[in-house]
């Protein structure tokens, strides 16, 4: 997904159209000096984004938010307000930043505004292609644009923005752009996923446990959400292609090393009956119109150089008889399988009798066993008998033989049922096993006078 931010003084090669209303819609250079007191109290930056990639025929979408100085608020309905009164300014709290325009406005080209509840104390005109569109709106606005007959390649969308200051008066604030991409080619991402996955972006995945990989489609529009899709795997293991129509599909991998999984979609998107997108504008509560006019030849400024936009185009292929148009898309990853605790397993719990032990608690003997890698890590939590409320938790440094088994002493001081929760972890995979353990500590002829008596 493409995303610039503009500011108040970004450079731009950004030109009116022949009706522009020069008058009422001054046309600054960039690095005019009247940039600096354009807006009371600050300087005001735009945070300009757009949603491509974009699939040639579906819509890409422009958004603005316009930043202002940290000394003003913006109210819902878009007022800009001193938030509190300041002793060296005569400005009082809630007191508007700039007076409320009378009146509905006018466009640069002289067409007037559409009346709206919402405050349209801002034009925006948005220029690509050699089209513009003008909008009138809030502190944050929207556009989408048909991308329809368009080449693919990439284009620069490029912005003004004015702040109305009474009918006949607009003040410009400065330019903005943003670069977007048209392909041919769906985007999508592909998520990977494990059950108990200690670290989820390191690509690394456990032997002979199932991974699950996901499409993300990246449509916006919901270009595609009429569409047929169809998904071809190959998880790089040489066992197959896997033909699917869901998004998500799930494979084992047998073997440990290094994989190569990718996966091409083929989406068939019916198209009979469909507006031509470019034509038509999308549906908002702002005013907006779009204007299909030859630019006003300028001079540049002596301090900008042209700089040409590289583009590189090819045009999409025709309609089939059937209305459908296919699209495809393909994308491969990589994984790394590695071998992990495969499972762990309480084996024994068996008294201790130690008079050193004794003296102070009274202790058993856990035997864990386990399979797979060896573990690095093991915590012991001790709960009620419902495995609900925990009495005691202790992790430490895993020591456990070649062939996997380790003995954890657990101590107790008090009699009944208790929950054991036994996890053994390393650097790439958990394993968790759990008992119920009755604890009765019963008088005997030793020294310390009781021991535990304990059965799984």
């Amino acid at each position: 997904m493409a995303v610039s931010a503009g500011h108040a003084r970004q450079r731009s090669q950004f030109t009116r159209y022949r009706s522009w209303n020069t008058r009422m819609y001054p046309f600054w250079r960039n690095g005019d000096v009247r940039f600096r007191n354009c807006w009371r109290g600050g300087n005001v930056t735009f945070e300009l984004k757009n949603d491509a990639p974009t699939l040639t025929g579906a819509k890409a979408t422009f958004s603005i938010n316009l930043n202002f100085p940290s000394n003003q608020t913006v109210l819902s309905d878009g007022t800009v307000v001193w938030p509190r009164t300041a002793l060296w300014t005569q400005y009082q709290a809630g007191q508007p930043v700039y007076a409320d325009s009378q009146g509905t406005g006018v466009f640069p080209d002289g067409t007037p505004f559409r009346a709206q509840r919402r405050p349209q104390r801002y034009v925006y005109v948005w220029k690509t292609w050699g089209r513009f569109w003008q909008v009138a709106d809030g502190p944050s606005s929207s556009l989408s644009i048909g991308t329809e007959n368009i080449p693919m390649g990439s284009y620069n969308m490029e912005l003004v923005i004015y702040h109305q200051r009474g009918k006949q008066n607009f003040i410009p604030l400065g330019y903005a752009s943003s670069v977007f991409t048209i392909t041919d080619q769906v985007p999508f991402t592909i998520a990977m996923s494990q059950v108990n996955d200690l670290n989820a972006a390191d690509q690394n995945f456990i032997q002979n446990r199932a991974v699950a990989f996901s499409v993300n489609l990246h449509d916006p529009s919901q270009y595609l959400s009429a569409s047929d899709l169809t998904f071809t795997w190959d998880f790089g293991d040489e066992t197959g292609t896997l033909i699917s129509k869901e998004r998500t599909v799930t494979h084992t991998y047998l073997s440990v090393g290094g994989f190569r999984p990718q996966v091409i979609l083929m989406a068939s998107i019916p198209t009979c009956g469909a507006p031509t997108a470019v034509l038509v504008p999308f549906k908002v509560s702002v005013m907006l119109f779009y204007l299909f006019i030859i630019p006003l030849p300028e001079q540049p400024a002596e301090a900008e150089a042209e700089v040409p936009l590289v583009i590189t185009k090819r045009q999409a292929p025709e309609l089939t008889a059937d209305c459908t148009v296919y699209r495809y898309g393909s994308l491969a990853t990589s994984v790394q399988v590695v071998q992990g605790i495969e499972s762990v397993e309480i084996v024994q719990v068996s008294n201790v009798v130690s008079l050193a032990t004794e003296l102070a608690q009274n202790a058993v003997d856990v035997t864990v066993s386990c399979q797979g890698s060896l573990p690095s890590e093991v915590c012991t939590v001790v709960s009620d008998a419902d495995c609900l409320t925990p009495v005691q938790t202790v992790c430490s440094a895993a020591v456990p033989t070649p062939d996997c088994q380790l003995v954890l002493r657990q101590f107790f001081n008090e009699t009944g049922v208790f929950c054991l929760n036994v996890s053994l972890t390393n650097d790439v995979s958990l394993a968790v096993t759990s008992a119920r353990v009755n604890v009765n500590l019963a008088t005997t002829g030793s020294p310390a006078g009781r021991r535990p008596q304990c059965w799984v």
